[in-house]
């Protein structure tokens, strides 16, 4: 039994380094593109971003559409998408959202409304 516990502790995390790279191009250091965003881990980790804000801020958010995204890896992997998101009765809009998944469990750290460069531009004048 011991031998095979230790079999799984270096086969799992060599598959899991297997599927990232299917979804991610390496380069060094730093964040990471995500190659497919419509992969279907991406729009996961998405679409508990939008539940969890949503039950955080009781609101019903619909999660449209992932538009890009970035990892970074280091205890976990830290996930950075820009989402394009409905609230029941209202336009879309988009946000950056940070899911850090760590043991296979997800942790929203953040999601923001991403500032509109026109908007900035009117409160200048």
């Amino acid at each position: 039994m011991e031998r095979r516990s230790g079999f799984y502790r270096v086969f799992l995390p060599l598959l899991v380094l297997c599927l990232l790279s299917a979804v991610v191009t390496i380069e060094a250091g730093g964040w990471v593109p995500i190659k497919d965003v419509e992969d279907s881990h991406v729009r996961e980790v998405a679409q508990y971003a939008v539940t969890e804000h949503g039950r955080l801020k009781h609101l019903q958010l619909k999660l449209e559409k992932v538009v890009e995204g970035e990892t970074h890896v280091d205890s976990g992997i830290t996930y950075r998408l820009v989402l394009t998101v409905e609230e029941k009765g209202a336009d879309t809009k988009d946000y950056t959202i940070i899911v850090v998944e760590e043991n296979a469990k997800l942790h929203l750290k953040s999601f923001k409304k991403v500032v509109d460069k026109s908007e900035n531009s009117h409160r200048a004048m």
